[in-house]
């Protein structure tokens, strides 16, 4: 079937009006991106400009560099130096100076539109100038073939020298610049490894020299204490020393940008911090161990071990956030999160913090001793073991009990061995037909034998008819014998007994016997 002419009409017609349509459809998005210029050194952007000009100076390529600066119109002592002398100078300024970080520059040939420049400049940052804010400037420039790009503004190229005087190097390190070849390794220049490896050098000398100071001048050295905290000086804390040394002389004279990134993501000035801090503990906790055992409290060991491992677990935590934060990370969440399990932990783990600061108070004040003989609430018997939650009791049944340490913290406890003496208290009961004569030989003959006895207690004994009791009359016997020996103790008082038995019968009395009366109808 043929179509119309006018239908043939009416489909062309229709294609040709949805060719502009699709092109513009296509092509919309293109125009909303910026249009960067081609250059040979990646110059259409002021970020772009000073992202080549660090990479160029941290290789030493200061010919390169130079192409990122405006030698225009220079004035003062700028305009007789070279491009690349400008450049090296300029690379210090910004290394050991605080001025802008990357992130902050736009990516955008037209540069930021709200800071309240011209359109065809832009801050980079701010450096000291004889103790006043000094900004730097990017400025837009017509290329030789009429295209703009960013380069270092003049107005800040002709800057440079007088800037360089407050952030250059002092004289011997200049010279030791000069002197040596100018290669650079990591994006760190020769002259600047040789001042970090003297500076690393010196350090480590000054320590070891203190570390033999402390040996030979503090007590003996060659005791256990002494050699302990030498090797301490020597190793742990001199490596430490070192690495901070060679950390701020690295920050001082200033790193490129390879160096900076290095040492974002390197972890070894926190491990050397964190393997430092354990062997500080380790230290005290040593000299302490050696502390308690010349005081005869070898029990409080028990203690410092686990109390050594939670600080440095605390340690660790805080050296990976630490870490965490220098990458990047941000640590506000996570912190929340630490939080909010710390108290749920705590919550969990109420009954057992109870216990383990219970056993932190038996330590620390001591009130009873592993091997003590004490009455601890109902329960009487030797301490054989104080752990971190319970205490162990050895019953006069010979049965093991475990006390929880908190009930040791709110119980009295009576510590029977801790007693310097034995309390020796015995109540007479004499007949109501003891004359007052036959009183008196009892009361004289006690008083002799306590007088007279190598373990009774001089000064503190006494023998008293103190009491006309219901059935009899009473006669108080109060010493205290010389020993701390429980069975040694039943032995004295077996014999005082005997003794005073004697002493009655001879007085021709004797004790009063309960009985009852039975009355029957």
């Amino acid at each position: 079937m043929q179509i119309p002419h006018f239908s043939r009409l009416l489909l062309l017609a229709l294609g040709l009006a949805c060719l502009p349509v699709s092109a513009q459809d296509v092509s919309s998005p293109a125009a909303d991106e910026p249009q960067i210029p081609a250059d040979e050194f990646d110059r259409g952007t002021p970020r772009r400009s000073v992202e080549g000009f660090l990479a160029a100076a941290g290789t030493g390529d200061y010919e390169t560099a130079a192409e990122y600066l405006d030698l225009r119109n220079l004035r003062g002592e700028a305009s007789r130096l070279t491009g690349a002398q400008l450049a090296r100078r300029f690379n210090v300024i910004v290394q050991r100076g605080d001025w802008v970080g990357i992130d902050e520059l736009v990516d955008d040939p037209a540069g930021k539109t709200n800071d309240n420049l011209a359109d065809y400049r832009d801050s980079i940052g701010v450096v000291l100038e004889d103790g006043k804010e000094s900004r730097l400037y990017m400025q837009k420039v017509p290329r030789g073939d009429g295209v703009f790009i960013w380069k270092i503004a003049n107005t800040t190229v002709s800057l440079i020298p007088k800037l360089y005087r407050n952030y250059g190097y002092p004289e011997v390190v200049e010279d030791l610049r000069r002197t040596l070849p100018d290669v650079s390794f990591l994006g760190y220049e020769l002259f600047k490894w040789v001042v970090v490896l003297a500076i690393g050098i010196i350090a480590y000398g000054v320590v070891f020299l203190f570390a033999i100071s402390v040996r030979r001048v503090f007590g003996d050295a060659d005791s256990p204490a002494r050699r302990r905290v030498y090797r301490f000086l020597v190793i742990p804390f001199g490596i430490w020393v070192v690495i901070m040394s060679i950390h701020i002389t690295t920050s001082t004279l200033g790193r490129s940008i390879t160096a900076e990134a290095w040492e974002r993501v390197s972890p070894v000035a926190i491990l050397v911090t964190v393997w430092f801090l354990y062997a500080s503990m380790n230290l005290a906790r040593d000299l302490y161990v050696t502390h308690l055992q010349d005081n005869g409290r070898p029990g409080a060991l028990v203690l410092l071990h686990p109390a050594a491992n939670a600080v440095k677990i605390l340690i660790t935590v805080f050296a990976v956030v630490i870490y965490l934060d220098k990458l990047g990370v941000n640590i506000t969440t996570l912190l929340a999160g630490l939080g909010v399990g710390g108290i749920a932990v705590a919550l969990a783990l109420q009954k057992p913090m109870e216990d383990m600061l219970g056993a932190v108070t038996l330590y620390s004040q001591q009130p009873v001793r592993v091997g003590d003989f004490c009455r601890i609430g109902g329960n009487t018997g030797t301490v054989e073991e104080i752990g971190l939650r319970t205490t162990r009791l050895r019953t006069l049944a010979h049965t093991l009990i475990a006390v929880p340490n908190h009930r040791l913290v709110n119980e009295p406890i009576d510590n029977i061995s801790a007693r310097g003496n034995i309390w020796y208290h015995q109540i007479l009961s004499l007949r109501y037909e003891t004359t007052p004569d036959q009183l008196r030989l009892v009361l004289e003959g006690v008083r002799e034998l306590l007088s007279s006895h190598q373990r009774v207690v001089q000064d503190n004994h006494r023998v008293r008819f103190n009491e006309f009791a219901k059935h009899s009359l009473s006669v108080e016997v109060y010493a205290y014998l010389t020993t701390t020996d429980w069975a040694e103790y039943l032995e004295l008082a077996e014999e005082l007994n005997i003794r005073i038995l004697e002493i009655v019968s001879q007085a021709g009395t004797s004790l009063f016997m309960p009985a009852n009366t039975l009355y029957v109808e």
